[in-house]
């Protein structure tokens, strides 16, 4: 059975302030997933991003159930933006 979630996104050309971004300035991106919405309470994070346009990332071995998934990007002067709106997948038995 199938259990890995792939996640892809594009890098944000904007910053909340609508400044626009370059994919350069972004170093770091931040997943946080969990079977309980309100607490995504495993995380993995991807190094040297910059420069990136388009990303993927495959979670493997997770659990039977529902899993909830969010990414933030982190730039190069440290700036952390807000949680994605989170996605979910089913896992089947």
């Amino acid at each position: 059975m199938d259990k890995t979630a792939t996640l892809s996104w594009l890098a944000p050309d904007r910053r909340v302030n609508g400044e626009q971004i370059s994919p350069n300035e972004l170093i770091s991106y931040t997943i946080r997933y969990g079977q309980d919405p309100n607490n995504l309470d495993q995380s993995v994070v991807l190094d040297d991003v910059s420069g990136q346009v388009s990303v993927s990332y495959t979670i493997e071995d997770l659990d039977v159930g529902t899993w909830y998934f969010t990414i933030q990007v982190q730039d190069a002067s440290g700036l952390m933006s807000e949680p994605s709106e989170a996605v979910s997948k089913t896992i089947q038995s």
